[in-house]
């Protein structure tokens, strides 16, 4: 069995996507795998046997040279030892630009796309010489990347396999008319593709059952296995020197971020501690970082990957997930679980969860009574002072974060898992051809 991954990053061992597809990969041979993937990166690892690449500016350049250079991507030995998120790195004030999520440039990459010829020759090369058994899809929040994946699978009758890791389908309409425009737009692309997918695959339950009741489809839960090495053991502090968050800021996270070091500092003055929150982030606004440099128990720290993320996070005194409070926020991320919560639950240390209780990430951490959770703003920094001091507490929060995470996030098996799901999806399709 060969599997065609189609997404916007490569698989790959520092982005949370690119971590999330070597996760549940992490059982298949490289030669079962090859990847079509569209951000202008080099993988660092040769997890598949192969990788093809066509980007947003060999779509754009294709307007005035007439045609889409998109190849197929060779790693050397030294892309192994790179971590960049950009091949060049002048893609990186384009890609991270604050707004790149609005609706009008969505839907104008969307059309950039969908009139251009990203249909060549060269990709039909690969793919006859790759001969892949099946797609799975980690599609996301534009259009095109559903456009692709269905004119690959009818051109050579591959069945889909879907990856739903986060909600662009059951979500308010926003205000704005463009906004408005957009959400439909993916909606109808959603849809389409539910019908055409062979099986789906969601990252916690209520997506499961969500999208099982609304289209019908073959759906499980696989959740995001740990990137770490191997599960940690327990390592409790006798005393706590502070916070460590490592990840993304934004959807207003930062807001939760600031409340806390805010609550650190009150803390700090009351008890004569010295209590920091230290966050690993690659943001770079400026808007956000002023706010969060404005707190002085706070440090940033800047983004480390690799070695270096796994020395981070599993040497902390207490670890952090934050959601935001406001509505807003709380539609976008509801039914989505941070990758970062696999490798938290198997680090060793104990989780702190600060959010609201409706959104996936805090309902599966209450549930699992995997993390010290804290769902209302007005006791954050009476929580904040029971689990700072209390070691016992500690204790046993994390001896249940251990065992959520050996139940819900051993990579291996639940690669496992995938696969299976993907032998069936392939027999299945054999079984049709021969009627």
């Amino acid at each position: 069995m060969k599997v065609l991954i189609i997404s916007h990053p490569s698989v790959n061992t520092y982005n949370n996507m690119g971590k999330t597809m070597l996760s549940m990969f992490s059982c298949f041979e490289r030669e079962e795998l090859c990847q079509f993937y569209i951000y202008p990166m080099i993988p660092d690892t040769d997890k598949c046997g192969s990788y093809f690449r066509i980007t947003d500016k060999d779509v754009l350049r294709s307007y005035y040279k007439f045609r889409v250079l998109g190849k197929e991507i060779e790693i050397t030995d030294d892309d192994l030892d790179k971590h960049g998120l950009f091949e060049n790195s002048n893609d990186k004030k384009i890609y991270q630009n604050k707004n790149n999520g609005k609706p009008l440039r969505k839907l104008a990459r969307d059309m950039m796309w969908k009139l251009s010829h990203w249909n060549i020759g060269a990709l039909h090369t690969w793919i006859e010489r790759e001969r892949p058994d099946c797609i799975f899809l980690a599609p996301g929040y534009q259009g095109f990347i559903y456009d692709i994946a269905e004119k690959i699978s009818k051109r050579y009758s591959l069945p889909i396999v879907s990856y739903i890791c986060d909600d662009y389908y059951f979500v308010k309409k926003p205000k704005s008319l463009m906004g408005k425009i957009q959400t439909s737009y993916i909606q109808g692309k959603i849809r389409k593709m539910m019908r055409q997918s062979a099986h789906t695959v969601t990252i916690c339950d209520s997506l499961r059952d969500s999208y099982e009741k609304e289209f019908g489809c073959p759906t499980s839960t696989i959740m995001t296995g740990k990137s770490l090495a191997e599960f940690k053991e327990a390592s409790p502090c006798d005393t706590v020197k502070g916070i460590t968050y490592m990840g993304n800021v934004r959807c207003n996270r930062y807001i939760g971020l600031v409340e806390i070091g805010k609550a650190l500092k009150s803390i700090n003055e009351r008890l004569k501690t010295d209590y920091k929150l230290y966050i690993y982030t690659s943001e770079k606004d400026s808007y956000i970082i002023g706010l969060l440099e404005s707190v002085p128990t706070i440090k940033l720290c800047g983004f480390v990957n690799g070695e270096d993320y796994e020395r981070t996070l599993c040497s902390s005194g207490l670890l952090l997930h934050t959601e935001a409070f406001d509505e807003e926020s709380i539609d976008l991320v509801r039914n989505s679980i941070s990758t970062k919560i696999a490798d938290s639950l198997s680090s060793g240390v104990c989780l702190i969860g600060y959010g609201p209780k409706q959104v996936a990430s805090m309902a599966y951490l209450i549930k699992s009574q995997g993390a010290f959770c804290i769902t209302e703003e007005e006791s954050l920094e009476g929580e904040l002072e029971k689990i700072l001091t209390d070691k016992e507490l500690r204790n046993s929060v994390l001896e249940k974060a251990i065992l959520a995470a050996r139940e819900n996030h051993d990579d291996l098996k639940n690669s496992q898992r995938l696969k299976e799901i993907m032998k069936k999806t392939k027999k299945t399709e054999e079984k049709y051809r021969d009627r």
